[in-house]
């Protein structure tokens, strides 16, 4: 997969894992409780699908020459993180693309930046999405707050030739974190291109919503699973990317291994600091090396990208009898 500083402009500086100052660009809603937050940051940042940044709900005066950037007011103390929806090359610098949803004190406080507000970061971090070597068709599956990477990993992909399909998912139509444009098919076997975060680069998307008020009535990966059935030209699927509630990207992991496809999810976590220093963010992971067969990885370093094969969804009970030898 080739690096995002691919699309940038030749000459220009790389930024590894930093502090990053950030400024306001928009704050836009999308839907009943999601905002795509867009930020500007001065320098180029060196990122991949998947990954992700921590953002601290602190505003900040952005530092000119010989100055240090100063936070100003916020509601909590932790960062928050989340993954890059999108980046791309302006002013000599980069845009990055935020989704979020509005669910606590530090979202909320979010959803008032304005345009030219400052924010301060720590990313990228994490790993990444890997890519196929060579083109071919690939599927997205994007549910709730899952969809940001899955809108970056398909723009990456389409960029790199594959073909791909994309199923998006909420529990209502007035969740749906998209910018809507056209009509939404009720057919899981009929994609449309009537969200701009994907027809804007070729992907036609499979909407689902578990009331059916908006698109196919019921689970996203269902609707993953009826499209494919239905499309013989989708026999030829090489890997499925997933991102969402964990039950989700557990049925989409099963539906994966029931059909030898490859899959891999991006998890979700609490965590506190993004670098691994807290262990908050725990992974099980298979190892049958290991004494109860599987270890823990954590989410923010790790991954938050693993292969599907490997998590452990449902850890074993553990049993009731046991008591101490003393």
């Amino acid at each position: 997969m080739r690096h995002s500083s691919d699309h940038m402009p030749e000459g220009s500086p790389r930024r590894q894992r930093a502090v990053l100052d950030l400024s306001v660009v928009e704050n836009a809603r999308l839907c009943d409780d999601h905002y795509r937050l867009t930020l500007r940051c001065s320098s180029n940042i060196d990122a991949q699908p998947g990954q992700f940044v921590h953002l601290r709900c602190r505003r900040s005066h952005i530092a000119g020459a010989g100055e240090s950037s100063e936070a100003m007011d916020g509601p909590v103390l932790l960062p928050r993180p989340f993954s890059i929806a999108g980046l791309r090359a302006i002013d000599g610098g980069c845009a990055i693309d935020l989704i979020y949803g509005v669910v606590g004190p530090g979202t909320t406080w979010m959803a008032g930046l304005r345009p030219g507000d400052g924010i301060t970061a720590l990313g990228p971090l994490g790993n990444a999405f890997d890519a196929p070597p060579t083109p071919g068709r690939a599927y997205v599956v994007g549910g709730g707050a899952g969809l940001p990477p899955m809108i970056w990993m398909a723009e990456r992909l389409a960029a790199e030739g594959h073909r791909v399909v994309a199923f998006c998912g909420a529990r209502t139509g007035g969740r749906m974190a998209l910018t809507l444009t056209g009509p939404i098919p009720t057919d899981a076997s009929e994609p449309c291109m009537a969200a701009e975060e994907f027809a804007r680069h070729g992907t036609p998307i499979v909407l689902a919503t578990d009331d059916g008020s908006l698109g196919v009535a019921g689970s996203v990966v269902s609707a993953m699973s009826a499209y494919h059935a239905a499309r013989t030209d989708g026999q030829d699927v090489s890997i499925v990317y997933a991102c969402g509630p964990e039950p989700m990207m557990r049925a989409a992991a099963t539906w994966c291994d029931e059909h030898g496809i490859r899959c891999q999810v991006c998890m979700e976590r609490m965590m506190a600091c993004g670098i691994g220093t807290c262990q908050s963010c725990a992974v099980a992971i298979r190892d049958d090396a290991a004494p109860n067969g599987h270890v823990y990885k954590l989410c923010c370093t790790d991954g938050p990208v693993f292969d599907a094969r490997e998590v452990v969804w449902e850890l074993p009970v553990p049993d009731s009898t046991w008591r101490p030898p003393y």
